[in-house]
């Protein structure tokens, strides 16, 4: 019985590691070749004195996965504050979201080197497979069941919306393992609901589970992360065209460094979402924009209507259809660098929204 158990347990373990490493092994082998039309042109030499602050250029393309599940669980916390019952959300959709824009982002980064980032990005796709995989699994069995009896409006259910989209709101600025899942679990518990008794237990009881092991979970990553990437970087260097006032007038978080020869001048930017919304009012000035981090290459990401071209100046990486916004779509863009702050201009100019400029 035991021996019976064991190989049960190994035939199990082995499946699941076959199961992992296929995506793993599609993108290594067969999403290596570079987008069509677009080819990162020769290394660029930066103009900054110094190499603090700068970042390898194939981050920014390899940056863009963890996003998407920044964007994914904003999604969630959008369809379930809409009133929306959580087995009718798109899990399967967001696991294949995940590992397509991927492939796309790895043909971009083409052979540089980028293995301690990697390894990252392929822990946490499968983790985030397997989370949405469960997640699925236990909505559309167990779940649907209790929405049959209870529906899907009980206090924990309003309670789960509340936190997923401050979850959403949370990983624009700090990575997703920071977040207080401990306080959202006992959070939890303090809520009461007079109606629908059942529902109102069964999720305590299943985002009990949920949080309880994102939070355990998160400390590991957390922890990991430091060790192969460093402590994140919370700013990142700029080369800028125009005068000292001209750029303190256009954003007061730019933070000049020194002036360069040409006229250029080493300012101090903040990163992350901030980074997005600093370059987009530097979009609206005669200030130009040179290098990111020593780098003349960037990945950007806009929302735009279904019918909406590509913007000129930019190479399109890969498009992705939300379903939280019929007839609009995510775009990928490659943009060389003294390019973005025009894109950007004639992007939002033609209706289409800026989502988020990738810092490496």
């Amino acid at each position: 019985m035991l021996l019976r158990l064991l190989r049960w347990t190994g035939g199990l373990l082995f499946g699941l590691l076959v199961l992992g490493a296929i995506p793993i092994v599609y993108v290594e082998t067969q999403c290596t070749a570079p987008p069509n039309g677009w080819q990162a042109a020769a290394p660029y030499r930066s103009v900054l004195p110094s190499d603090t602050g700068k970042r390898p250029e194939a981050r920014t393309w390899l940056t863009y996965p963890e996003w998407y599940i920044v964007y994914s669980a904003e999604s969630y916390g959008r369809y379930l504050a809409a009133g929306k019952p959580p087995s009718g959300f798109s899990y399967l959709r967001q696991i294949g979201g995940f590992w397509s824009g991927l492939c796309a982002v790895n043909r971009a980064a083409g052979s540089a080197e980028a293995g301690d980032a990697k390894v990252m990005l392929y822990t946490i796709g499968l983790s985030f497979t397997a989370e949405m995989a469960i997640k699925g699994a236990y909505e559309n069995v167990f779940g649907r069941i209790s929405e049959w009896i209870g529906g899907w409006k009980s206090a924990n259910d309003r309670y789960s919306a509340e936190i997923w989209q401050r979850y959403g709101a949370f990983m624009h600025e700090t990575p997703w393992y920071q977040f207080g899942f401990l306080d959202a679990l006992k959070g939890l518990w303090r809520t009461e609901s007079a109606s629908a008794p059942y529902r109102n237990w069964e999720r305590r009881l299943a985002l009990s589970t949920e949080f309880g092991i994102k939070s355990a979970y998160g400390g590991a990553i957390g922890f990991a992360s430091n060790n192969a990437l460093g402590p994140a970087q919370l700013s990142v260097p700029l080369v800028l065209g125009g005068t000292p006032q001209a750029i303190a007038a256009a954003d007061p978080r730019l933070k000049l460094n020194g002036l360069l020869p040409g006229g250029l001048a080493a300012v101090e930017a903040p990163r992350y979402a901030q980074l997005t919304d600093a370059l987009v009012k530097l979009s609206a000035t005669p200030v130009e924009l040179f290098e990111i981090a020593g780098n003349d290459d960037v990945l950007l990401t806009v929302i735009a209507p279904d019918a909406a071209a590509v913007p000129q100046g930019s190479h399109g990486l890969f498009a992705e259809p939300l379903d939280d916004r019929p007839g609009w779509r995510r775009l990928g863009l490659a943009v060389k660098v003294p390019r973005l702050l025009a894109t950007i201009r004639e992007a939002r100019a033609a209706g289409i929204e800026i989502e988020h400029v990738y810092d490496y």
